[in-house]
């Protein structure tokens, strides 16, 4: 009978010790983080293993996680979530037990869908469901890939793991609609009729800085192709305009897709480029490539002797779906010291020469203009009134009007 009682005792002690008993805590006017509160205590669906809590709570902000009753032992790591009511609301919780782990959310809480079906994994790639009595909806256009449902913590920073600890998949691009189902932690994705192709990537960004793509310094932006890196690349002392352009890839080939370059020098204003269809891979891929440069400077008001920072992204958009190829959110970034304007400015017998932009000389009176290479070999030579301009490669050039020589350097 002692050996039977003992093992009784030792079984009900086992039930005790693993049993599943957890409690909502927050700054709700009657808890006050209290994590013993019988009254909010969850009660378990119908041996779901998901434990629910409704509250009638008044107006306001409030923060909350959940635990392990009568323990600090919940959702460890992170700041407390939080929920905002703007009128009083029957507000219910959720939760359920992931081995040691306690997924947890609220229904007033903003429910998030996040990875490559959204356009990224971070989060101004987030789209925010739609919240019903039941259930959490996002139905819209997406890529076939992973996704993640998130909310966010008290500070407005991703909580990652609270409702899908792992990876979510989308099997197809098309119109689908992805629902969270608040009984059972469920997460669907439910393809709404037939799928069509749309864009799934954006990549082998390139970006050239130079007068044009034929003499342009090519540099790494996402892609290792060329031997140097965009981004933190110091280009030195700028005397001329500079002029960017880039090369990125899309897959697959669609109709529709638009591919744009930014740039921004500073925090000064955002240059939009559209870059133009170059080629395609059969049906897998497109190739879109800047074919003339864009002078960087142009509308910027830049201060002589000044450091600044050039940054560089870009986008492709199709219909509903936006990608980005933008470093991690952390942009592609050279600096480069602004000088324009200290270059060679002189003014010789009734003409003045400049090379701050190419080569341009002020004309006093008509003349014969000759332009030579390092090696003497004649390249241009032409009658002029009032101006000659002409944009040679980077070099030293040696140039004559009306017999008078004069050596140039052009950067």
């Amino acid at each position: 009978m002692r050996k039977l009682f003992t093992l009784l005792f030792a079984l009900c002690v086992t039930n005790f010790i693993f049993a599943v008993s957890l409690t909502v805590t927050g700054s709700f006017p009657d808890n006050s983080w209290n994590n013993s509160k019988l009254d909010y205590l969850m009660t378990e669906i119908e041996s779901s293993g998901v434990y629910m809590l409704e509250k009638i709570l008044p107006a306001g902000t409030y923060e909350f996680k959940v635990f392990n009753t009568g323990t600090w032992d919940g959702p460890g790591t992170g700041e407390n979530r939080q929920i905002v009511l703007s009128a009083e609301k029957t507000v219910k919780f959720y939760a359920k037990m992931n081995g040691s782990q306690i997924l947890f959310f609220s229904d007033a809480q903003e429910i998030y869908v996040i990875g490559d079906v959204v356009g990224g994994w971070e989060l101004a790639h987030a789209k925010l469901m739609t919240n019903n009595a039941a259930d959490a909806t996002y139905t819209a256009d997406v890529v076939g890939g992973a996704y993640k449902l998130i909310v966010k913590d008290n500070a407005g920073a991703i909580i990652w793991n609270d409702i899908t600890p792992d990876n979510m998949t989308v099997t197809a691009s098309g119109n689908h609609t992805i629902k969270l189902d608040f009984a059972s932690f469920a997460a669907t994705a439910t393809a709404n009729g037939s799928t069509t192709p749309a864009l799934s990537a954006i990549s082998n960004s390139y970006i050239f800085v130079g007068q044009s793509p034929e003499s342009a310094t090519w540099y790494n932006g996402s892609a290792t192709y060329q031997t140097e890196n965009f981004n933190g690349k110091n280009l030195g002392s700028v005397t001329t305009p500079v002029y960017l352009g880039a090369e990125i890839t899309t897959a697959p080939v669609l109709e529709g897709v638009v591919v744009k370059m930014f740039i921004q020098v500073n925090d000064l204003a955002v240059k939009e480029v559209v870059l133009p269809h170059n080629s395609d891979n059969g049906t897998e891929s497109s190739k879109w490539k800047s074919t003339t440069g864009t002078n960087v400077f142009t509308d910027y008001s830049l201060v002589r002797g000044e450091t600044y920072q050039i940054k560089v992204w870009f986008n492709a958009n199709q219909g509903e779906t936006t990608l980005w190829d933008s470093n991690n959110s952390a942009n592609y970034i050279a600096t480069f010291t602004y000088d324009l304007g200290t270059d060679v400015e002189m003014l010789k017998n009734d003409f003045k020469i400049m090379t701050n932009d190419g080569l341009r000389v002020i004309l006093g009176s008509k003349s014969i203009v000759e332009l030579y290479n390092i090696s003497g070999q004649r390249i241009h030579s032409d009658m002029y009134e009032n101006e000659f301009v002409f944009k040679p490669e980077s070099g030293v050039y040696l140039l004559k009007i009306n017999g008078v020589a004069v050596k140039v350097a052009i950067r």
